[in-house]
């Protein structure tokens, strides 16, 4: 987990919780980002556990982006759609705004596109995988790298990669974030 101070709001970022939510401590936060992996292996028990959870944080904005063990929300959104609770903003391929803050959050499997659709401006960009040659163990995405230099948010919030958990990393003006919240070797 990370939390980040950005035009006067602290940014909770989480990812990689694979059912274990409930034992995390929640500091303080305007805001909250999940990058993904919410359950184990597409388990809807602990998919539809986590949003119950996630909607109940005492944070006022919440958005989740899925990862690939939320296989629900990749092979079937429309029915997962349906299941968020209100006040939860699921962000796939999607913008949103708050208090002045561009949030823009990638769909769990950006390698399947050729080009990235991303707006021109983003203050923080949000995907489950982080870009090659990024926190990755040389396993990222290409084309999320390309697309991060084309577009140069401020942050890019990402997990997935357990081994760089908590790692930062700045490259020219942006700020990368892994904030995967568990270890491997509790999961």
């Amino acid at each position: 987990m990370k939390l980040i101070n950005y035009k006067s709001q602290r940014i909770l970022c989480m990812s990689n919780t694979h059912g274990r939510h409930r034992s995390l401590i929640i500091p303080k936060a305007d805001i909250v980002i999940h990058a993904g992996d919410a359950c184990m292996y597409g388990d809807l028990n602990q998919l539809i556990d986590f949003f119950e959870w996630f909607s109940l944080l005492n944070i006022n904005r919440k958005i989740f982006v899925a990862g690939e063990h939320d296989l629900a929300l990749v092979l079937k959104p429309e029915i997962l759609r349906k299941m968020i609770p209100a006040g939860v903003i699921y962000l796939e391929n999607e913008l949103i705004d708050y208090d002045g803050i561009t949030f823009y959050g990638l769909a769990a499997r950006p390698f399947m596109h050729n080009k990235l659709p991303i707006p021109m401006y983003v203050d923080i960009l949000i995907s489950h995988s982080p870009p090659l040659g990024i926190l990755d163990k040389n396993n990222g995405c290409p084309i999320l790298k390309q697309t991060i230099k084309e577009l140069e948010p401020s942050f890019h919030v990402f997990g997935h990669v357990h081994s760089f958990r908590t790692k930062t990393l700045k490259a020219k003006e942006i700020t990368f974030y892994n904030v995967v919240s568990l270890s491997e070797r509790k999961i």
